[in-house]
């Protein structure tokens, strides 16, 4: 009879060394402006395409858009941002990262997002290890001066640093709005 592989870390010292490198190197941008804050919240499905689908809510905080001067021009600037999520089965995701707003046709605009972050499962569902990388893109569009609505599809993933890499993804509706 086979038995599935005990999980156990992979050897992802490389992997961080890169990460911890490319960290590094974003500290050498420089804001575009002094623009105030953004708030997000957020609710959805967690794990949208497993039949134990839960709900999600979560937060956000996001600060000033900074460019890299090693970028080309056309790259837009990164946001960075930080915030937590938790489903209905009491499993809990805390990241910190980027996001790479790019406009579209007037009021609408497309994100790409990154981050590292530390999940705990709960009841829930179990993806391999504390730390998981949060990956998605949002379509958005502006809602008055100072406010945004929009729908986000997001990947959580340990990209491979324990045996067991499952992954999840995420559809959620996010409003997010100028302090």
């Amino acid at each position: 009879m086979l038995y599935p592989a005990p999980m156990r870390p992979s050897n992802g010292a490389p992997f961080l060394a890169v990460l911890l490198a490319l960290g590094a190197g974003l500290l050498a941008g420089r804001p575009v402006h002094a623009q105030p804050a953004a708030a997000v919240v957020s609710a959805g499905s967690f794990n949208i395409f497993d039949p134990d689908t839960r709900a999600e809510a979560g937060a956000e905080v996001d600060w000033a858009p900074f460019r890299l001067g090693w970028l080309p021009g056309w790259f837009p600037p990164l946001t960075p941002a930080a915030g937590a999520m938790v489903n209905s089965k009491g499993s809990a995701y805390v990241y910190a990262g980027l996001r790479a707003d790019m406009p579209l046709a007037k009021p609408w605009e497309l994100s790409i997002q990154f981050a590292p972050g530390l999940y705990r499962p709960g009841n829930g569902f179990r993806l391999g290890g504390p730390v998981e990388f949060r990956s998605g893109i949002e379509l958005s569009r502006g809602l008055g001066a100072h406010g945004r609505v929009g729908l986000l599809l997001f990947h959580l993933s340990n990209a491979g640093l324990y045996t067991h890499n499952p992954g999840s993804e995420s559809l959620v509706l996010t409003y997010r709005f100028r302090v």
